[in-house]
């Protein structure tokens, strides 16, 4: 018997995200911090400001997730650093020469790591937030967007 996604949600009783893996359904881990992110980048690419449209300037750094022995090692020698922001939006506004984004979901807690980072880049010239939730980054990124010099 095959279920449909409809018919998994009716039968569990939940709209947790569900995968089925070697013919057994399971559920997805929620990643709130990762469904957050998902919404800036949706809201940047559709917004444009100053004839400019955001998404083209607000990129993902790829530094989470597990990897295996080798795949570390490769992305080290690749340049992966620790404590790397989530996003960084390319664009100098108001004396910044960008603004690196720490997401967080809503309860999100920086590491030691990503403090130093944020610090870091301070130090060089660019402007650095830790945003917790789409609302809140959403109105940072458009008040960095908006500032003028």
């Amino acid at each position: 018997m095959v279920i449909n996604s409809i018919d998994v949600f009716s039968s569990v009783g939940t709209k947790a995200k569900l995968e089925v893996h070697g013919g057994k359904v399971k559920k997805v881990r929620r990643q709130p911090e990762l469904e957050e992110q998902a919404a800036l980048i949706e809201w940047a690419d559709k917004t444009v400001i100053d004839g400019i449209r955001i998404g083209d300037y607000l990129i993902h750094i790829p530094n989470e997730g597990k990897r295996g022995p080798k795949a570390a090692k490769d992305a080290k020698r690749l340049g992966l650093r620790a404590g790397v922001s989530d996003l960084f939006l390319a664009l100098p506004r108001g004396g910044y020469a960008g603004l690196w984004i720490e997401m967080k979901s809503v309860d999100g807690v920086t590491t030691e790591e990503q403090e130093k980072w944020l610090l870091r880049m301070e130090k060089v010239g660019y402007k650095t937030i830790v945003g917790f939730g789409f609302k809140q980054v959403n109105n940072i990124v458009m008040s960095y967007l908006t500032t003028r010099g």
